[in-house]
């Protein structure tokens, strides 16, 4: 898959496809391989890769270098990703870019990704950790490209349970 999809791209180029919209396939069928496979983890093993764009603009803590800085307002995602990495036990990135994205990778050396991003950044990074199994979840853009972003947290979750063995998260969650 890695390596047709360039061709696919200018293939898709000459029938004039819309890029994004290859891409977005790409992602679908790269989550559709990973979840064929029976790929299970420990929470501290998964790393939930998010943009900066989730981040209200106006918000005044910035939490690209350091999420903790988040005040947990609710007033973005943050704080429900937070929520999400506390729960689970998981390690959590918040992005500017595909560079501090693979710091992240290094830093955490995770088995299993769960990233968020827009269809561009998402294929990319899927391409850039190969053979790190990853799950794609594609951003919300209501006001454009990033910039105050969304997404589905249900979706999210559920990526990072696919690579939670039953097991692990019952220790996990009845530690509490």
């Amino acid at each position: 898959m890695n390596l047709f999809f360039p061709l696919v791209l200018v293939i898709g180029k000459m029938f004039h496809i819309d890029s994004d919209k290859i891409k977005s396939s790409f992602v679908e069928m790269n989550n559709d391989l990973v979840r064929s496979r029976d790929l299970k983890v420990k929470p501290s093993q998964i790393l939930l890769l998010a943009p900066h764009c989730l981040q209200n603009n106006d918000c005044p803590h910035k939490i690209t270098v350091k999420i903790d800085n988040c005040q947990r307002c609710g007033g973005c995602p943050a704080k429900e990703l937070l929520e999400l990495r506390d729960y689970y036990g998981i390690n959590i990135g918040m992005a500017a870019g595909g560079t501090l994205a693979r710091k992240y990778v290094q830093e955490y050396r995770p088995h299993a990704i769960v990233a968020i991003a827009c269809e561009r950044d998402l294929t990319s990074g899927i391409l850039d950790t190969n053979p790190i199994p990853v799950l794609g979840v594609t951003n919300e853009r209501p006001c454009g490209p990033c910039f105050n972003t969304g997404v589905k947290m249900p979706g999210v979750e559920e990526a990072i349970r696919f690579f939670i063995s039953e097991k692990e998260y019952k220790t996990a969650v009845c530690s509490d």
